[in-house]
């Protein structure tokens, strides 16, 4: 009996292949784009949970068969989906509390107001 597209999908989004993480990685900093959605690119990761998939790539950033820029791409989780998006390396950001980078002005707003002496 054939597998359903559906099933098929279910079942390689329990699966984990060594490195696939770094290939993917490598992939998308080789290529054109300058974002993109995880699951919508690769299907076969669609099954799995947004925070496993921020983790995997997030990792696959630090490992040493990637060979591309670490600082250039950002992984970022948002409603359950996880994209990854190029970014200018020198750009200054600052970390959030969830652990993606946020603009360093975003909170001038809000800022006490420094008097001069």
């Amino acid at each position: 009996m054939a597998l359903t597209p559906e099933q098929i999908q279910t079942l390689l989004g329990k699966t984990r292949v060594k490195g696939d993480y770094v290939m993917k990685l490598a992939a998308f900093d080789a290529s054109g784009e300058q974002g993109i959605s995880v699951s919508d690119t690769w299907p076969e990761l669609a099954g799995k949970k947004a925070t496993t998939l921020k983790q995997g790539f997030e990792n696959a950033k630090q490992n040493k068969d990637f060979t591309g820029d670490k600082n250039a791409i950002r992984v970022i989780s948002n409603n359950d989906v996880v994209y990854l998006i190029k970014v200018d390396p020198n750009e200054n950001a600052v970390e959030s509390s969830d652990g993606d980078a946020a603009d360093a002005g975003a909170g001038e707003a809000f800022a006490e107001p420094v008097q001069a002496q």
